[in-house]
């Protein structure tokens, strides 16, 4: 008996993660009332915004703006974005989501022009519980915050957690790598 009772919940959780990985399978929006769409994203190569959704191939082309969709998902990329503030300013943008749970991690890559070439910056913002989002980390050089201050307020972030806050002291590492990692651990507990 016991047995079969194995087999059967082994074989509903195949089936339940075989629909979960399905489902991820498709672009969807997300509306800033929580309704969620399924539908083709097209993101334009030179990109003045965040582009346009269908959802039939014969319908008109919806432009994704912050003020109506909070959130979108590019099947080909397997990459979410949110609509975020960022610190200073009063209007969202999207942004890449690294992480999400008690402690939200984002990233913009932009790309800047330096004696005429051209090459990406990354930056990363955090965000816990709310959608107004920090920098925190970045490779461009002007930055409003030191990096002293910017590793304080990510320490206030995950003090609450003793061991990830502990783990945070005692490496004395602030790399994108890590501080990945950290959220990471803070969001599942431990």
């Amino acid at each position: 008996m016991k047995l079969t009772f194995k087999k059967v919940a082994i074989c509903t959780a195949a089936i339940l993660f075989t629909l979960s990985v399905k489902a991820q399978n498709q672009d969807y929006v997300i509306t800033t009332k929580g309704d969620s769409i399924p539908c083709t994203i097209k993101i334009p190569l030179i990109t003045c915004g965040d582009g346009n959704y269908k959802t039939t191939p014969n319908s008109h082309a919806i432009k994704i703006k912050p003020e109506d969709i909070k959130a979108y998902y590019i099947s080909k990329k397997q990459t979410l974005y949110r609509a975020v503030i960022k610190e200073g300013k009063t209007k969202p943008d999207f942004l890449t989501v690294l992480e999400t749970g008690k402690i939200s991690l984002y990233e913009e890559v932009t790309e800047v022009y330096v004696n005429n070439s051209t090459t990406n910056v990354t930056k990363w913002f955090v965000a816990k519980g709310s959608d107004t989002v920090k920098q925190l980390k970045t490779e461009d050089l002007i930055i409003s915050k030191s990096r002293k201050q910017r590793k304080m307020e990510f320490a206030a972030l995950i003090n609450d957690n003793q061991v990830v806050y502990d783990q945070y002291t005692a490496e004395n590492k602030f790399s994108f790598k890590q501080i990945r990692n950290l959220v990471q651990q803070y969001n599942i507990g431990g």
